[in-house]
This record gives C-alpha cells, structure tokens and sequence, in this order.
C-alpha cells in the first residue's frame, strides 16, 4: 500500500460519521466536535486533513459558503452519480434535485450556450418551502 492510501481508525470514524449524517452537511468544526462527543480521541488537524482527503476521493463533496464569515460544508457523496443541488439561504436545508427538468436545462445550457455543468458542485439557491411561507406570513416578498 501507498503511504498516502492508508485510513487510519480516525479517518474510517469520520467516514462513518458522515455516512450516518448522509443527508446532512456539516462543517470539519461540527464533525470534530460530533467526534469528540462521540467518545473519539481525534485531532482538529486529522479531521481537516481527512476531510480533504475525502473530497480529493470524490467520497465527500464540499460547498462553499455563502458568506465569507461561514465555514465550508462537506455531505457524504452515497451516489457518484452528478446532480444539482438546492439550498435553503434562510435555514440551510439542502436537497439533492432530482428529476427531468434538471436534465433538460443541462442539455439546454451545453447546446445553446456551450457551458457544461459540473452538476456535483452546482448549487441553486432559494428560499424552501417551510422558509418561503414563513416570509409569506411575515409578509415579505
């Protein structure tokens, strides 16, 4: 085995945990601290480290921030498969998005205007449902 190809019994954990975490995103502050809380005697730097490792390895995908005062979020990446993302800018929520109307827009961004998506790291800001009715009745718009 390569040196740099090992998984150490800390980088199998946070693996773990963001297996068990799938539909959640968390930052490398959250995932070290759910670790601690966890029992695990784990460094912040091998979290940072492993979590870069397993972006590299296309087993996490990480999404920037909206701001520059918050952290990046890193989800466990179960499919390998490409597809868009929603985003909640008021609570957070995320969504995978699937369905047709994604696929069409794709086709229809590369022929007309030459642009590929990377689907994997494309993420489409809003308001969710819950958030949007939360506006409504505030009576925002």
């Amino acid at each position: 085995m390569q040196r740099g190809n090992y998984q150490t019994r800390q980088q199998e954990a946070i693996v773990a945990l963001f297996e068990r975490s799938a539909h959640a995103c968390l930052t490398a502050e959250e995932a070290y601290r759910q670790l601690l809380a966890e029992g695990m005697d784990v460094g912040k730097t091998t979290v940072y480290r492993a979590i870069t490792k397993l972006c590299d390895a296309g087993v996490l995908r990480r999404y920037a921030p909206q701001s520059s005062s918050e952290a990046a979020q890193y989800q466990y990446n179960p499919c390998r498969e490409s597809h868009l993302h929603i985003r909640c800018a008021q609570c957070g929520a995320m969504e995978h998005l699937h369905c047709d109307e994604v696929e069409a827009f794709a086709v229809h961004i590369r022929a007309h205007h030459g642009f590929v998506l990377d689907e994997g790291r494309t993420m489409l800001c809003g308001l969710c449902q819950d958030c949007a009715k939360k506006q409504e009745k505030a009576g925002v718009e």
